[in-house]
């Protein structure tokens, strides 16, 4: 799912950029402007809800960049990205874990 988000903020990214040099610097930037929100905020201190604003974060990140694929012409990996990111997130909680783990 990560790598699909990469890929796809990335494409997005140089597809967004009116010439080929910030098609390039967009490509590069997105990825580390997403993965930059997506890591920076420690969820913990928010106790129990943590765990279900963390999760609203993957899903609202992970559609935002099915959305921007399919807008960007790649409907087929847009659509994808959102049913991988649902079934990764059921699959997770199915199988016991969680999002956020215990601080050591």
């Amino acid at each position: 799912m990560e790598a699909g988000i990469v890929a796809g903020t990335a494409y997005w990214g140089y597809h967004a950029g009116r010439s080929h040099g910030m098609g390039v610097l967009l490509a590069i930037l997105s990825p580390v402007v997403v993965f930059g929100f997506w890591g920076t905020v420690d969820f913990h201190w928010l106790g129990r809800r943590g765990e279900a604003v963390r999760l609203v974060q993957e899903l609202v990140i992970s559609g935002l960049v099915a959305a921007a694929l399919i807008v960007s012409g790649q409907p087929t990996f847009g659509w994808a990205l959102a049913v991988i990111s649902i079934a990764h997130h059921a699959l997770l909680y199915a199988n016991g874990d969680r999002l956020l783990t215990d601080r050591p």
